[in-house]
């Protein structure tokens, strides 16, 4: 009677061992698997994203060569000049 019993501790020991086990074992592949979307999530752009990040591109290109024709201009009318070409920045 003494033995069946510690026969069935053991048996029962083993197997709830190995559910523990299973869930230990597959929780790190369950947090890698959401750290990876999650840099996905990150490193992918929208089409808005793009747009903007564009639209950002332009505006300071813009500025540069205003920037550029203001430096240049020797005289009050081709400043004004550069003014008026980039007045919509």
């Amino acid at each position: 009677m003494r033995s069946s019993s510690i026969f069935l501790t053991t048996l029962g020991l083993a197997l709830l061992s190995g559910c523990v086990a299973s869930k230990i074992v597959t929780a790190p592949f369950k947090a890698a698997g959401t750290v990876v979307e999650t840099a996905v999530d990150a490193s992918t752009q929208t089409e808005s994203e793009r747009e903007e990040d564009l639209g950002r591109k332009v505006l300071a290109e813009r500025k540069r060569e205003r920037d550029a024709c203001l430096k240049q201009a020797e005289t009050k009318a081709e400043r004004k000049e550069c003014k008026r070409a980039y007045k919509d920045d």
